[in-house]
């Protein structure tokens, strides 16, 4: 899961969300707002636990909250690459 591009990081981003969520990425793209899909504490948390171990990194839970759209939540995990 270690995508190092950010298309990659984004990819990667868009199939976790999608998994946890049970939407294709095709869903998601077309509506990448969060609240939209059935996001809710526990798929926010299960996304979080996915992408801190798939990219071995931690992102500041607040932050990761605040995230409203697959391309919000990018940026975040693209950051603490440091990309």
């Amino acid at each position: 899961m270690n995508g190092t591009t950010s298309e990659d990081i984004g990819a990667t981003v868009l199939d976790v969300v999608s998994d946890v969520l049970g939407r294709s990425p095709e869903d998601l793209r077309d509506q990448p707002v969060l609240a939209a899909h059935d996001w809710d504490s526990i798929a926010s948390l299960e996304a979080l636990a996915q992408l801190e171990s798939g990219f071995g990194i931690r992102l500041e839970l607040r932050d990761f909250h605040a995230a409203r759209t697959v391309g919000d939540m990018t940026a975040l995990v693209a950051a603490a690459l440091g990309h």
